[in-house]
């Protein structure tokens, strides 16, 4: 699925509140198992410091404040994971 068919997804779910949007692919490329804790790691980055880390190739605008970050995490072979991360 193209990132463009992933985003025309997102918009029918969401309407026009559609969520902040992230990903590190774009930055380290394939990385097999590593993924989905490299996903962890930049999530809870951004919530201690409270800094979105946005794409260049999806203009959006940035959240004002990070306590909820939701990520998904598939990998080869049929793995997938979610997981949701709540700053108290």
């Amino acid at each position: 699925m193209c990132i463009r068919d992933r985003i025309n997804a997102i918009k029918k779910v969401f309407k026009d509140k559609i969520p902040a949007l992230t990903c590190n692919k774009w930055k380290i490329g394939h990385t097999l198992g590593a993924s989905g804790m490299l996903s962890l790691e930049l999530a809870l980055l951004m919530m201690e410091n409270q800094s979105f880390v946005s794409t260049p190739f999806l203009p959006q605008n940035k959240p004002k404040k990070i306590q909820t970050i939701l990520i998904n995490a598939v990998g080869f072979g049929g793995n997938a994971v979610s997981l949701l991360l709540s700053k108290v």
